[in-house]
């Protein structure tokens, strides 16, 4: 049997929809990320013999906000206590390429610091400054990228099976009302919507809009007929 379903019901649906369809057009950013750092190898500059390792991590793609890797590392020594071999400011860059999948552009931000501490055959205490931002923003395409390098974990000592690693956090924001921009021009008044506001709607938005406001207008009169013959 055929169910009906009532003016409200089918309203209630097509709005439903519409806003669902505006949720996904908003996360459905895609991209790709290639990190590198400027050195493989990072050699001690003082003390006995010892060196670092960082991996050149293979590129990836995602979708919306994502965590990236930038690089492991690990810890190589045969230095003694006495005589451990020392990082004095040795300096390391990592390059990020980003590609925005729609537009098919890409741009690359670059993050510098330098390694200090010590290692020996037996320990390990090598920290990570950076002497650049942590943070950057770069707009590719109709998207907007900030990135920002997050958890620094320094190497065990030499023979650990666990590496130390280095990660960092891409927020996407699309300049057609996205991540933020949407969220803004609902609570946020005037901020909010120049933020995000002035982007074309998506066909499928459009299109259950059309569907969506006459089920509500036939609604109202509906009801504006009921309530006159009830007078």
């Amino acid at each position: 049997m055929h169910k009906k379903h009532s003016l409200p019901t089918c309203a209630g649906i097509a709005l439903t929809l519409l806003l669902l369809t505006g949720v996904s057009a908003r996360a459905d950013v895609s991209w790709s990320y290639n990190w590198a750092p400027s050195a493989t190898q990072i050699n001690a500059n003082a003390g006995g013999p010892g060196y670092l390792t960082l991996t050149n991590e293979p590129g990836g793609s995602t979708t919306g906000n994502s965590n990236t890797v930038v690089t492991n590392i690990q810890a190589y020594s045969t230095a003694t206590s006495s005589n451990p071999a020392v990082f004095n400011n040795v300096p390391i860059s990592f390059a990020l390429q980003l590609t925005d999948a729609a537009s098919g552009t890409s741009d690359t931000l670059k993050f510098s610091g330098y390694f200090s501490g010590n290692i020996t055959a037996t320990s390990s205490n090598v920290q990570l400054t950076f002497t650049s931002p942590m943070s950057e923003t770069v707009t590719v395409g109709q998207n907007t990228y900030a990135v920002m390098v997050g958890t620094y974990t320094p190497p065990g000592p030499p023979g650990e099976v666990n590496s130390g690693s280095l990660n960092a956090f891409v927020t996407v924001t699309s300049l057609g009302g996205g991540h933020t921009g949407g969220t803004g021009g609902t609570g946020g008044g005037t901020g909010g919507g120049t933020g995000g506001g002035t982007g074309t709607p998506e066909p499928a938005t459009l299109t259950l809009a059309c569907l969506a406001f006459p089920f509500v207008g036939l609604y109202g009169w509906r009801r504006r007929r009921t309530n006159e013959s009830q007078a």
